[in-house]
C-alpha cells in the first residue's frame, strides 16, 4: 500500500516526534493546533502506513561508558548488498547500518564497544559475512535532529 501524502498537520507531527520521540500527544496537540484525538490518529496511520517505522532512542555512549563508537566504510557486491545489509544489522554492537547506492565504499556500519578487542572481533565478523573493509573511524561526535523539512508554520503555534 502506498502511503498518502502528508499534509501539513502530519508533516508537523512528524517532527515533534522526530524531536523527542517521548513527547507527549497533549503537548504535539497543542503545538499543532490539533486535538489529542486527531494526533493519535494521524500517528496511527502513519504507522499503518508504515511512514513511521519506529520510535528510537539517541544514546550519548560516552555518557553511557562506553568508550568506542566507530564507523567501517565497506564495500558490497552490488548483487549481495541487500542480504550483506540485513545481516550485518545483526551483529552485536551494530547499532547503525546505511547502504548506498554506489559501486564501492557502499555499506556502513556504526558499532558501539567497550573496548578496543570487541572493535577488533567485529571487523573480523563483518569480513567473514563478505563485506570488505575499506576504512574505520573512530567517531567523535554522533547527534541527530529532525528534518527541518517538516517543519512549518503549523509547527509551533502560539
Amino acid at each position: 500500500m502506498d502511503p498518502s501524502p502528508l499534509d501539513l498537520v502530519d508533516q508537523a507531527i512528524l517532527f515533534h516526534l522526530q524531536r523527542d520521540g517521548r513527547c507527549a500527544i497533549t503537548d504535539i496537540a497543542d503545538a499543532v493546533d490539533v486535538s489529542d484525538n486527531t494526533v493519535r490518529n494521524r500517528i496511527q496511520k502513519m504507522e499503518e502506513e508504515g511512514v513511521i517505522e519506529d520510535y528510537q532512542v539517541n544514546v550519548n555512549y560516552d555518557n553511557a561508558g562506553i568508550q568506542h563508537l566507530f564507523m567501517f566504510v565497506c564495500t558490497a557486491r552490488v548483487a549481495e548488498r541487500a542480504r550483506l545489509v540485513a545481516n550485518v544489522r545483526d551483529l552485536s554492537g551494530v547499532v547503525e547500518v546505511l547502504s548506498l547506492m554506489t559501486g564501492n565504499e557502499n555499506v556502513y556500519v556504526v558499532a558501539a564497544a567497550r573496548d578496543k578487542s570487541a572493535i577488533t572481533e567485529l571487523a573480523y565478523d563483518i569480513e567473514e559475512l563478505g563485506l570488505r573493509i575499506e576504512r574505520e573511524h573512530l567517531i567523535s561526535e554522533h547527534s541527530r535532529q529532525a528534518f527541518s523539512g517538516f517543519a512549518s508554520d503549523l509547527t509551533f503555534r502560539d
